[in-house]
């Protein structure tokens, strides 16, 4: 350790370097105020000056100041070693960045105390510096890591390159990324996806679920995948990829380009809420499996509920983040004060929500993150995200072409108690040039056909136990039971190419069932029953044509490869 002892008289630095150089320090001595400063600027081993007050050409405050001002990045302690003893000087002394003083007589155990306290200091400064700098190194490093990682996360989220005018929507994380996703795409016949997710947590460790999730999530609306397709591969992807103790709870959701009907798969989410025009009140849509990424595929139930929606009517979609919004209290908004939101009906019910929530948290921050998304009713509109201008994004469906072709099977005791089995015959018809983008519908189509001939025709199952929940859990018990008997049941599918005006694809399903009474469940269908004949509701919507032959037993089914697929009962 070397010290710098500064004082005009000769014999004072000789007594201070005779009793230091004894302790076994270094010493340099300066005789005035500015040829200490010059030592200082040159010699970067000094750690700790001894500074005299009254001296010729600089006195001690003076060169303490400038000694002090260009310290930047040491600490080198001033201890003053003075005969005054006025207090005016010695704060004086303290003010112009001395941190010590010693009075002369100098007494050597007081002195040689002082400095072993100031290089306890030191010591301190010196480590708490490095541990400083070393901290503002990793803060760099995760300052550009987390700039990285947001720009991916912002150009994720903005993989389509149009919005739809029906869709209105607000995400807030909690912390710097969102644990919550809001994912939305126009699908190639003209409608309008939607995939929102609520990962448990929040912050990264919540929020780096959502890129790989994204990438399958656009990747699987680019070829008009159905939301059953899209639920299976995402359920299958966060299995593999989350730990055990983390999943995600989500809405996936397809409007068709009319904006009249609605496919939903939803897992572990708050109620789906409606709003029709001139009705009273909400309807609730009430989430019907687990969230993503807790099932095995063999166990994962895929199957969407498809609803008719209303021009003008809203459909709201929102995390927990919104309801669980808690006060300085420990008070939670509720799902009540959000019901009567947006019962409220304003311009936009998303803002009014969402300023209700903050004013909610009084100042205490968000709880966790939150997102709500509403869509309306009617027709799409899709406008380019940069210009606004609208944009015909169903463009390339209006009409499919086609090679013939025709595909026949036929499914027997291992391929029925296949629960994948419509994926498998799926994957063969929307390989082929000019059908993919059609997929979501044929797959509609072939499961609720399927489905049919399956339950009600090979199995003999009868719809109308699935009217309470308890009878709805007997149905599947007995569904699997008679899977598990079954010997000879067999569905033969027959699928074709038909070209015309408009091209249009066959599907023929026969099983080996004891038919049933189509007179009697088109009169269900008629009267709009909601415990039976929805499926077939479903598929006069969907076909051009729909009939039922060979007792009951054949089910005839044609599907128009044109954009107006839709059609009226």
């Amino acid at each position: 350790m070397k010290i710098l002892i500064v004082d005009d008289h000769a014999y004072n630095r000789d007594l201070l370097s005779f009793i230091l150089e004894d302790e076994g320090y270094d010493c340099v001595e300066a005789e005035n105020g500015k040829i200490a400063c010059d030592l200082y600027r040159k010699d970067l081993e000094i750690t700790l000056i001894l500074m005299d007050i009254n001296m010729p050409e600089m006195d001690g405050m003076e060169a303490t100041k400038i000694i002090k001002s260009e310290s930047e990045g040491r600490f080198v302690p001033v201890i003053f070693v003075t005969a005054l003893d006025d207090a005016e000087v010695i704060a004086c002394c303290l003010e112009a960045g001395g941190d010590d003083f010693v009075p002369k007589p100098v007494n050597e155990n007081v002195l040689l105390a002082k400095i072993k306290a100031h290089v306890r200091s030191q010591t301190l400064y010196y480590r708490l510096s490095e541990a400083n700098k070393s901290l503002m190194y990793h803060q760099q490093l995760v300052r550009r890591e987390h700039a990285i990682v947001e720009h991916i996360f912002a150009r994720g989220n903005k993989r389509s390159k149009t919005h739809c005018d029906n869709i209105s929507s607000y995400t807030s994380p909690m912390s710097m990324f969102d644990g919550d996703m809001v994912l939305s795409g126009a699908s190639p016949n003209g409608g309008v996806y939607l995939l929102i997710g609520d990962f448990t947590g929040h912050g990264l460790a919540a929020a780096i679920g959502s890129l790989p999730v994204t990438e399958v999530f656009f990747n699987l609306i680019s070829h008009q995948a159905s939301v059953s397709q899209i639920a299976v591969d995402v359920n299958k992807l966060l299995f593999e990829l989350l730990p055990t103790n983390m999943f995600c709870c989500a809405t996936i959701v397809q409007l068709d380009y009319t904006g009249t009907n609605l496919t939903v798969w939803s897992g572990g989410m708050n109620d789906i809420l409606r709003v029709k025009p001139s009705v009273v009140g909400l309807e609730k849509i009430v989430s019907m499996h687990m969230p993503l990424g807790i099932l095995e595929s063999e166990e994962f139930d895929d199957s969407p509920r498809t609803i008719e929606v209303l021009p003008g009517e809203k459909i709201y979609i929102y995390t927990d983040g919104v309801n669980e919004a808690s006060n300085s209290r420990g008070e939670e908004f509720g799902l009540e004060r959000l019901e009567n939101l947006i019962l409220q009906g304003s311009e936009d019910v998303v803002s009014s929500v969402h300023m209700a929530v903050n004013d909610f948290h009084e100042g205490c921050g968000q709880s966790d993150d939150i997102s709500i998304v509403e869509i309306t009713g009617g027709r799409l509109v899709h406008r380019d995200r940069d210009t606004g201008g609208i944009v015909d994004v169903g463009a390339d469906y209006h009409t499919a072409e086609s090679f013939p072709w025709q595909l026949t099977m036929r499914l027997e005791k291992e391929d029925l108690s296949n629960t994948n089995i419509v994926n498998q015959i799926l994957g063969f018809v929307s390989s082929i040039q000019g059908i993919e983008l059609h997929q979501d519908k044929i797959f509609t189509i072939v499961s609720e056909l399927y489905s049919n001939s399956l339950e009600h025709g090979v199995l003999g199952l009868d719809s109308s136990l699935k009217s309470t929940a308890d009878g709805f859990e007997l149905y599947y018990k007995e569904r699997h039971s008679r899977l598990e008997s079954l010997i000879n049941g067999y569905i033969n599918v027959d699928f074709a190419y038909l070209r015309g005006e408009p091209n249009q694809i066959r599907f023929d399903i026969t099983d080996s069932g004891n038919g049933f009474d189509c007179d009697r469940i088109a009169k269900e269908c008629e009267s709009n029953d909601e415990r039976h004949g929805r499926g077939l509701n479903l598929l006069n919507n969907l076909c051009s044509s729909l009939e039922y032959s060979n007792g009951g037993r054949t089910a005839t089914a044609i599907y128009d490869l044109c954009r107006d697929t839709i059609h009226s009962d």
